[in-house]
This record gives C-alpha cells, sequence and structure tokens, in this order.
C-alpha cells in the first residue's frame, strides 16, 4: 500500500470511529482494498468523470431534501458534514477503478467545464508567440488532473469533527493526519529541524486557538440571537421592544397551528422582577419534576399542537396545563413562574394539552414591587381610576375597560429611546403604543393597587382556517398580557385593545399567500410523514435507492462512447494507444532530412529543430502539427488541408531536387 492510501485508510478509520459509522467506513475501505489489488480497470472518458462528480452533488442534494423537508433534523449542517466521506466516494471510486488513476480537476469544477467547452476550435497563427503559450497554457490547465485521494482523507477527518466529541482524540487525529501529508510533500532542501518547528507552532496556535474560537463563537451567538430574532422568547429575561425606535413589525411567518374549540392566549414565559428597563424572571432553575397542580373540581379542557420544534424549546401552553402527551421522547422540565421546555424533541410534533384554564401558584416577594420612577404616574391613574378599596376583580376589569376605551394600538415604537421615559409618554402623552406597553402598565397599575402581578407573554390563537379546521398562529401574533394573582389563582389580564389583530393583519406581506401555500404543502407532507412506521420509512428509502442506482447505470451506459473493461494480467500485452495527430504529414519532412546534416538531434525537440533550421515555412508548419498534435480541439479542416498540402509540397520538391543533384 502506497502512502496515500494509506492517510486514506487512517482518515475512514477515524471517521468510523469518532462519528460510529463503522459500516460505511468498512464498505469503503474494502472497496478501496478492491480497487488496489484486483485487476478491473476502466476507461474512462472526462465527461464520464464529469458525471460521476455529478452524481456526488446530487447526493448532497438529495440529504439537504431530507434533512431540512422529508426528515428534518435539528442540526442539519453537521448530518450533511458527517456524510461527506460516502457523499464524494464516486469522484474518488471514478479515479480508482480508472486506467488514467487521475481525476480531471473539471469534473470537480464547473467553471472548468464551461471555460473547456467555450475554448476555439481555431489559431490564429499571426498572433504573436507569447499569446499563443497563455492560449496553450489554458488548454493545459483545463486538461489538469489531480491525484483525488489525499483531499479525500482530509475530507474524512473534517467529516469526523461532526461527531463533537468532548476528548482530545479528533485533535490528535487530525494532527497526525495533516502532519503525515504535509510531511510527504515538503520540499526536500528544507531543513528537518525548521519544519518541526513550524509543525510544531502550528499545532500549539491552533491547540489554543480552538477555545478562543469557542468563546468568540459563544460571544457572537448571543449577540446574533438579539439582532436577528424577531419575536425570541426567554423564560428568565424580557427585553421589550419599549424605548426602541421605528415601527414594529413581526413576521408572517407560521409558527404552529392549533386545534381548539375556541380563540385562547398560549402562554410561554412569566416574568416578575422590572429591573433596569427590561423584566426578568426570578425562578430561573427548571426541574424535571412539574410544579403546576389543576385547579380542584375542575373540568379538564384538552387541544392539539401541531409545531416544528427546535432542540430545545419553550412551549407555548393554555392556562393550567397539567398534562402533555405525544412527546414521548422529549425531556420535559419545568420553572415556578410556568415555563415549559422539551429538549430533543421529534422535529415535527402533534402532541396534546390537557388544561383546566387557570394558574395555581403562589405569589412572590416580587409581585407586588413598584419601580420608584413610575410611582408619579401610578398614583395619578389610580386615583383617577378610583382603584383604592375596590375588589381585585373588579380593579383588574376597570383597568382593562379603562385602556380599550381610551388608549389606541399603534405599531408605531415613539421617538423616545429610554424605556421607563417612554412608558410615561404612553401613559400621559402618546396614550398609544404596542401590546408591551399596555401589559407593563397594567402589571405596574395592578401592583399599585395592592394585587400580586406579573408580565406574561406568549401567543394569541385567534387566526382560524376553516378549509384545515385548525388555528393558525404566526409570528405576529406574538403577544403580551398581565397575569394577576385573583382569589388564589393567576388570571390573564389582557388590556391590549382588541383591533390589534386587525392591524397587524393589514401589515401582511405581498406574497403571504404564496408562503402559506408553500408551508401548508410542508405541513401536510409532515403529517403524512408522521404516519408512517419505521418499517414503511425504511422500505421508501431502499425503494429510492433502487430507481436511483438503476438511473445511475442507465446514464453510464448509454453514453455514447461506453466504458470498457480492460484486466491487466502480467502475461498481456497492453496495445499501443492511438495518440492523436502521429498522421500528421509534418513527419513526411522530418524523413526527408532524416540522413542529412539538416537531420534532428535525438535529444531535440521539434520547436528546438525548426528554430535551428532558420528555415520559414517550417516554422508555420510545426505550429500547426503542434496543435494537431497536442490541442485536445485539433484542427479545423481548412488548417488540416493546409497543413497536409504544404508539408506534402515541401517533401516532393526536396526529393525532385535531391534526384536532380
Amino acid at each position: 500500500m502506497n502512502r496515500d492510501l494509506l492517510f486514506l485508510s487512517f482518515g475512514l478509520l477515524s471517521w468510523g470511529w469518532l462519528s460510529e459509522t463503522w459500516p460505511a467506513a468498512f464498505a469503503l475501505l474494502f472497496t478501496v482494498a478492491v480497487s488496489q489489488y484486483g485487476s478491473w480497470r476502466w476507461q474512462i472518458s472526462p465527461h464520464q468523470f464529469n458525471r460521476c462528480a455529478d452524481l456526488s452533488a446530487l447526493l448532497v442534494i438529495l440529504l439537504l431534501i431530507d434533512v431540512y423537508i422529508l426528515q428534518p433534523s435539528s442540526q442539519p449542517i453537521f448530518v450533511l458534514l458527517k456524510w461527506f466521506p460516502v457523499l464524494f466516494a464516486p469522484a474518488l471510486f471514478a479515479q480508482l477503478f480508472s486506467s488514467n488513476q487521475k481525476l480531471p480537476l473539471a469534473a470537480l469544477f464547473y467553471s472548468l467545464r464551461k471555460q473547456q467547452a467555450e475554448q476555439p476550435q481555431e489559431t490564429d497563427f499571426n498572433l504573436p508567440y507569447t499569446a499563443l503559450y497563455n492560449r496553450e497554457s489554458t488548454v493545459v490547465r483545463l486538461l489538469r488532473e489531480i491525484d483525488f485521494i489525499q483531499p479525500y482523507a482530509a475530507l474524512t477527518v473534517l467529516s469526523a469533527g461532526a461527531a463533537n466529541v468532548q476528548t482530545p482524540a479528533y485533535f490528535i487525529i487530525a494532527v497526525t493526519l495533516f502532519t503525515g501529508i504535509l510531511w510527504s510533500v515538503r520540499p526536500k532542501h528544507s531543513p528537518v529541524l525548521l519544519w518541526l518547528l513550524s509543525i510544531g507552532l502550528a499545532v500549539v496556535v491552533s491547540h489554543f486557538g480552538y477555545h478562543g474560537l469557542s468563546q468568540l463563537n459563544a460571544l457572537v451567538e448571543e449577540q446574533s440571537v438579539k439582532w436577528l430574532s424577531g419575536w425570541q422568547t426567554d423564560p428568565f429575561k424580557s427585553q421589550t421592544s419599549i424605548g426602541d425606535i421605528g415601527e414594529l413589525k413581526l413576521s408572517d411567518k407560521i409558527e404552529f397551528r392549533v386545534k381548539a374549540d375556541n380563540p385562547l392566549l398560549l402562554h410561554q414565559a412569566s416574568y416578575d422582577i422590572y429591573l433596569e428597563h427590561s423584566w426578568t424572571a426570578s425562578k430561573r432553575v427548571f426541574t424535571a419534576e412539574s410544579l403546576i397542580s389543576p385547579v380542584e373540581n375542575r373540568e379538564l379542557k384538552r387541544l392539539e399542537i401541531l409545531q416544528q420544534l427546535n432542540r430545545e424549546a419553550v412551549l407555548a401552553l393554555p392556562d393550567g396545563t397539567v398534562k402533555i402527551t405525544g412527546l414521548d421522547n422529549a425531556y420535559l422540565q419545568y420553572t415556578e413562574l410556568g415555563s415549559v421546555k422539551a429538549s430533543l424533541p421529534p422535529r415535527f410534533a402533534r402532541y396534546q394539552v390537557f388544561y383546566s384554564g387557570q394558574r395555581v401558584g403562589m405569589a412572590g416577594k416580587y409581585d407586588l414591587q413598584i419601580p420608584k420612577q413610575h410611582l408619579d404616574w401610578l398614583q395619578q391613574f389610580s386615583g383617577e381610576l378610583k382603584l383604592a378599596g375596590q375588589r381585585p376583580e373588579a380593579v383588574a376589569e376597570r383597568i382593562k375597560t379603562y385602556f380599550q376605551n381610551n388608549f389606541f394600538y399603534s405599531l408605531y415604537l415613539g421617538a423616545e429611546t429610554d424605556a421607563d421615559m417612554a412608558l410615561k409618554e404612553f401613559m400621559l402623552k402618546r396614550k398609544a403604543g404596542h401590546c408591551e406597553y399596555f401589559a407593563a402598565a397594567t402589571v405596574l397599575l395592578l401592583r399599585q393597587a395592592g394585587i400580586p402581578a406579573r408580565l406574561a407573554n406568549g401567543y394569541a390563537v385567534d387566526e382560524y382556517d376553516s378549509r384545515q379546521g385548525l388555528y393558525i398562529v404566526r409570528r405576529r401574533h406574538a403577544h403580551a398580557w398581565a397575569i394577576a394573582y385573583i382569589n388564589g389563582v393567576w388570571q390573564a389580564v389582557d388590556s391590549t385593545p382588541s383591533q390589534w389583530l386587525d392591524m397587524e393583519k393589514e401589515h401582511a406581506g405581498l406574497w403571504q399567500p404564496l408562503v402559506d401555500g408553500w408551508s401548508n404543502y410542508l405541513f401536510h407532507f409532515r403529517q403524512w410523514q408522521l404516519q408512517q412506521t419505521q418499517q414503511q420509512n425504511a422500505e421508501l428509502g431502499l425503494l429510492a435507492a433502487l430507481l436511483l442506482a438503476i438511473y445511475l447505470a442507465w446514464r453510464i451506459y448509454s453514453t455514447k462512447k461506453k466504458p470498457c473493461r480492460s484486466v491487466q494480467t502480467a502475461k498481456t500485452v497492453e496495445p499501443k494507444p492511438d495518440y492523436q495527430g502521429l498522421d500528421s504529414e509534418f513527419y513526411l519532412i522530418e524523413q526527408c532530412l532524416q540522413n542529412t546534416a539538416q537531420a534532428r538531434h535525438y535529444n531535440e525537440s521539434i520547436q528546438q529543430w525548426v528554430e535551428r533550421l532558420q528555415i520559414p515555412m517550417l516554422n508555420r508548419l510545426y505550429k500547426l502539427h503542434y496543435q494537431l498534435r497536442f490541442d485536445p480541439m485539433g484542427l479545423s479542416i481548412e488548417q488540416r488541408q493546409l497543413l497536409q498540402h504544404q508539408a506534402t509540397g515541401w517533401a516532393d520538391d526536396f526529393r525532385n531536387n535531391a534526384a536532380k543533384h
């Protein structure tokens, strides 16, 4: 086994070990062994090399369709990276089983194929020699062949990194392989000590740089969530839009669908501390045991949610949720403030929620705290509404009615950048804002009246699709409201004017029907897929693989120039290849001068020979001869006739002159 195949075997074994893909790794190793110790070889044309590379591209596309649409994965890029050795195996096997044992570079790059197709067939010999040389260099570059074994070995180690093992094993494997490859191609005149010091420095920098990149990745990821998320629920902290400038606009994207009897609010998170312009949750610990118990003597209701979930997702649930079914493989965790997190859920889930409609749980010490900077307007509005001495139910209803009758919903965020000042301006001047203004003001007014209150957010379920019999919940249906502790239960106090949903709908995008159509298609497909058994999925996969194999075989063997098998044995005499241009008439001139003082020397190229003779006509003819011999496009009909006529005429004239003398 040569050195490159040793690197390849090392890479495949490392990939199979770290990624736990032993069957695929051994299958690839077996095929590589067959290519080396077997006698099977094919004359594969450049066009057929291209098709093998196209098969790799097709496999990549099929895998992307699978991980994004058919069987959505939480980490599709890592799945793609993990299977790179299998995806690019057709290109490797094309090289290993070809008689040339090389892979054309154009097979890997479509741009080179396009340049090759656009290469002109005729050459203007009146151009300067440098221009002709540049054109010939382009042809050589287009026909360049590479050994794909070392790049493929590096690809296997890269794929092994998708396993994300939390040990130094991968780093050691990567250093070993790449050091071996670099050692095999190092300049022979390079001092060994200097080379080892350079490699050692690279290893040290990469080791410590990895930890620095991990910290940078965590920082960038945290900032990206803030910059790119339209509405991202955090069960610990709510960064509201109060104090921002511009216009609030959320996406029309469908988040999930709900099968329920009536419109309702779905809760995701509650916040009880107002700190530094944002709402924060004091109870941050998730536990495996549900801390929510049903209200006694209250009949449970039921709804069904159909949703595509991430690797970790905070569920949107109705008040008083006591039981969730349909997420059996997910790990559910709970907080005291009512947030429920699902870890490792199915990518697409259809789960049932049983709930009472009332959230129970004791009020905490933070549920009555009032920020000092808001005491002035709170006292003013508390006096105007005559909240003192009223029953908690009456206080909540009076606050809700006041906002809905005297305030307006608006998507405009205002010009005030300070959150506290923006809230005061909302209450005293503008009297218009989005749901977070209403929710925050309602919570503080309830607390001013002595009623424990929290800010809650989640989704408003209101848009009903009669064709599907389901409620559609979009990202723009994200909502915030107040919850008040009244008569031993937490009750929703939604003071936002009811027209907010209609106003959001008016701002829907022009392409919403098309996007909804595509979303509904994917939704029905995932529903169908959810109903299939594992055996049915396996049968479909085998059928797809069989159809793909039949299609590939038909495409390969339907070409005009089919690959022909050639068995190489020790007793077989390999026929001399039929090289292009061996019938060139320029050889007649060489034969004529063979036994003269002008004969071509043994170690002299045709170009050097013609330049030594200083015969003008031969200078033109040798260029035509070179184009016939080495240009893959050959000569045009006119150029071929010109070479034949002039070379034959020169040889005839030379023989006639020799006969006269």
